[in-house]
């Protein structure tokens, strides 16, 4: 049995499949996250490794560091939408830079040699001149609070790795989505109404934002498989990149999971989805955790979109047999 790993966060999108990565790797992993979402975790859990915490709560954090001794920390905890940190700048923070901070410091009390890897964001570069690759050399310009709140949380990384020698490993994590992702986010929320329209619980009518900004998607499974490479083999104090590192307009994933509907959609701009302030053109270089770590992306994202809208078809009742039958050749 590898090192326990403790996971923050680990009852949303990106934790529940983390949680199978690092079972499947051999880790003795524990959980945490609200006491909401605590009293029925479901699958993959086991209740025994879930606890109850809450990251803006210090003693909280104290508590189980203390009971679970972890070798390792994966920090996902967080206010994870920029559309929503528009809304609630200082909620966003509160939970997204206050929480960091008491993780850092409970983890220098209770278990200083652990290592901490710290899941950023890249929306914390911004808006960049031109379009070229970031780099992780490229300096910060957060547009949003969600992503001023993720630069905070960096740039804390960077002070405990040479203030106090801890070993924390930073990530710059570009969009992801994949099965289970919530409709906080634009490509479930299309899936989710695509399946919705088909299952005849709506109108077949896809209410949209800015569809022309450019971004750089992942597979869920490609992201964890290397969050938990960079737990092995990356350098602490080191920032990295997680991105495919090819750039994709959002209308072009759109017209992807449109062309497997079911039924004739139309799609209709929402002004309630525009963000007050966006960032065009957001394209990584993923060259560092690729040399590093030997990580290189499994999933294609038209089979990231296709199990995508199962997922939701699945969730409202539309998914069928020959759907199935379809998923598993692919």
């Amino acid at each position: 049995m590898k090192a326990s790993v403790l996971i923050t966060g680990a009852l949303g999108f990106v934790g529940r499949h983390l949680f199978r990565e690092l079972t499947d790797a051999g880790f003795e992993v524990w959980a945490s996250d609200l006491e909401s979402l605590c009293e029925k975790p479901g699958p993959p859990f086991d209740m025994q490794r879930v606890r109850a915490c809450d990251i803006t709560r210090i003693d909280n954090v104290l508590e189980i560091l203390k009971e679970t001794h972890p070798g390792a920390i994966v920090h996902l905890a967080a206010q994870s939408s920029a559309s929503k940190s528009f809304k609630h700048p200082r909620e966003t923070f509160v939970t997204n830079s206050l929480g960091s901070l008491n993780l850092f410091e409970a983890a220098r009390e209770s278990c200083p040699d652990c290592s901490v890897l710290a899941v950023g964001s890249a929306d914390a570069y911004g808006r960049q001149e031109g379009n070229a690759a970031l780099d992780e050399a490229t300096p910060f310009a957060p547009v949003s609070p969600y992503a001023l709140s993720k630069a905070a949380q960096d740039l804390m990384g960077i002070q405990y790795w040479l203030g106090y020698g801890m070993k924390v490993f930073r990530t710059r994590s570009f969009n992801h989505t994949g099965p289970g992702q919530t409709t906080t986010f634009a490509l479930p929320s299309f899936a989710f109404q695509i399946a919705s329209a088909e299952a005849g619980l709506c109108e077949p009518v896809i209410e949209v934002g800015n569809l022309d900004v450019v971004r750089d998607f992942l597979d869920v499974r490609d992201v964890v498989r290397a969050y938990r490479l960079i737990l092995e083999k990356g350098n602490p104090g080191d920032a990295y990149n997680v991105c495919s590192g090819r750039p994709v307009v959002l209308k072009t994933l759109l017209d992807i999971l449109m062309s497997h509907a079911r039924v004739k959609i139309t799609v209709k701009e929402s002004p309630g989805r525009m963000r007050p302030a966006d960032i065009p053109f957001l394209l990584g270089d993923n060259s560092k955790l690729r040399t590093c770590t030997g990580w290189e992306p499994r999933y294609q994202i038209e089979e990231t979109l296709w199990e995508l809208l199962e997922y939701w078809r699945t969730e409202t009742g539309e998914s069928s047999p020959s759907d199935s039958k379809k998923r598993e050749e692919r």
